[in-house]
């Protein structure tokens, strides 16, 4: 099988450098395009890592980079072109996201990490063996956007652990109230602002703004029943 040629936008964040292990050696996919800020565009991916000041290494993850991935050239976020890829992998702020997913999205399929678009009606937040069927929304998506591609989102992570559990009681017994509670890592709340390390210790962070809202209304989209060409309440 040929691989689909892939896009990483916002190859040089932490969330782009995860895409980048993931997918370097993957079977199915080849990565064809390192995009990232105009700052980091027109350099080699290794010297877009470094910090300009201290020439640090601005790399998250304990495992590396291929040497292949470290030379290729980044290109402008803003200004990239997508045609030619399979798919574009998208690892930007919610702000960015709203500006060039769209036009990505007119091109080409685009899966996200962010969360702008993921309440959109026509806009499946999919998680492979919950909700695959939702795949119609697609569909719906291309019809209604004029999109030659589409625009496809995964969840927040909270969400990512309770619907995959809840999705087998769901179907077998059914559900009617469900309480939960979350306890995530400092490195939750990202990098930038994030939390600092240091002003946590003995202490927690009791709540998160909106984290709740997020939960519920993702979890009710993605238990959803996808019923002619719409989504329906999962009970």
């Amino acid at each position: 099988m040929d691989k689909l040629e892939i896009g990483i936008i916002g190859a040089t964040g932490v969330v782009g450098q995860q895409f980048i292990l993931a997918l370097q050696e993957h079977p199915w996919f080849e990565i064809a395009c390192l995009a990232a800020s105009e700052k980091s565009a027109g350099k080699e991916y290794l010297s877009a890592l470094r910090d300009e000041g201290t020439k640090a290494l601005r790399w998250f993850c304990e495992e590396q980079p291929s040497e292949e991935v470290l030379e290729m050239d980044v290109e402008n976020a803003d200004i990239v072109d997508v045609a030619g890829l399979d798919v574009v992998f998208s690892a930007v702020e919610s702000d960015v996201a709203l500006k060039l997913e769209p036009k990505f999205a007119a091109k080409t399929a685009v899966v996200s990490t962010a969360s702008t678009f993921r309440y959109e009606s026509d806009v499946p937040i999919l998680i492979p063996g919950v909700n695959s069927e939702q795949i119609g929304l697609i569909k719906e998506q291309r019809k209604r956007r004029g999109w030659k591609g589409f625009i496809t989102t995964q969840p927040n992570c909270t969400t990512t652990g309770m619907v995959i559990t809840l999705k087998p009681l769901l179907d077998r017994f059914g559900v009617r109230t469900v309480i939960m509670t979350s306890l995530q890592a400092l490195s939750g709340a990202g990098r930038s602002p994030g939390v600092i390390g240091l002003d946590i210790l003995d202490n927690v962070i009791p709540y998160i703004p909106r984290e709740e809202e997020k939960v519920q209304t993702e979890t009710m989209k993605i238990l959803g029943k996808y019923v002619a060409g719409r989504l329906c309440p999962p009970i």
